[in-house]
């Protein structure tokens, strides 16, 4: 069975959260100035970026595994059914 690399979910979810990490700061600096902010309001772009990288990891990783528990299953009944397939001889009691 030809199989995808292992590691292509989790590149995949790294590629999203760096392009959120990216985008999501210049859009918090992009506020208007004439805004009066209070003291942490600055950094709140940063944090929404955080966020947002750490809930793509997770549903990267959700993903990964999900995908990888349907694969460890279809081995599973594919062995059971090799399994039933080689009974063993009838023994004499």
């Amino acid at each position: 069975m030809n199989r995808p690399p292992v590691w292509a979910p989790v590149a995949l979810a790294v590629a999203l959260s760096l392009l959120l990490l990216w985008l999501m700061p210049s859009v918090a600096l992009a506020a208007p100035a004439a805004q009066q902010e209070a003291p942490g309001e600055s950094n709140l772009g940063f944090l929404f970026a955080a966020f947002a990288v750490v809930w793509v990891v997770f549903f990267g990783y959700v993903f990964y595994t999900s995908r990888r528990e349907r694969e460890l299953r279809r081995d599973l009944d594919e062995l059971r059914r090799q399994m039933e397939d080689r009974q063993p001889p009838d023994r004499p009691s």
